[in-house]
């Protein structure tokens, strides 16, 4: 590989590292953290999040701390939809779609210029252990691609699937796969 190619790769993994720290700021940044998750809403129905890692069951909880989540912002043109799920002890599946374009299927981890990320995370103590699928570690070509469909989606609230193969670098490449996941989601902005 010549020092110009090398050169390039570098700039599309700073972009993409800035559009997904921008991307999960959006998420962590919402005006009220206690509405939006009890039935009745306007939602159709309360939100859910789950899902099976490496076969067992995570469903995130729906408790007044508002452990689901989700953003729709549009700004310069760029449109981003943003969701999380967690549970009480704080175990969480999360993603970002850059460029969103309502209704659909979005692939994550098939491409290094995919600013798209899923990731799933687990609480041990005081760190955090995540396994995540986007552009850069497919880069390396050791997970497999991800997608998230959605299938429903208005003003208020997003609905869909979603499926991938984590990988996390910090702890020896280790993978887990997230399969049957599903969730409906009420926009907190």
């Amino acid at each position: 590989m010549g020092q110009n190619q090398n050169s390039t790769i570098m700039k599309k993994i700073k972009q993409l590292t800035t559009i997904l720290f921008l991307a999960l700021a959006l998420v962590s940044c919402n005006k009220d953290d206690d509405s939006n998750n009890e039935a009745g809403s306007g939602d159709g129905g309360s939100e859910y999040f789950r899902a099976q890692v490496d076969g067992s069951g995570f469903e995130a909880d729906t408790d007044l701390a508002t452990l689901i989540g989700a953003s729709l912002v549009t700004n310069n043109g760029l449109t981003v939809l943003t969701a999380q799920g967690s549970t009480n002890n704080g175990n969480y599946i999360n993603f970002n779609i850059i460029g969103y374009d309502g209704v659909g299927t979005y692939t994550v981890a098939d491409d290094l210029t995919n600013a798209n990320m899923i990731s799933y995370g687990e609480l041990n103590g005081g760190s955090v252990e995540a396994w995540i699928a986007n552009g850069v570690l497919a880069l390396g070509g050791n997970i497999a691609p991800g997608e998230i469909v959605i299938t429903s989606q208005n003003d208020t609230m997003a609905e869909g699937t979603f499926s991938f193969e984590g990988l996390n670098a910090n702890s020896g490449n280790s993978k887990k796969t997230i399969t049957s996941g599903e969730f409906k989601v009420v926009f907190d902005n």
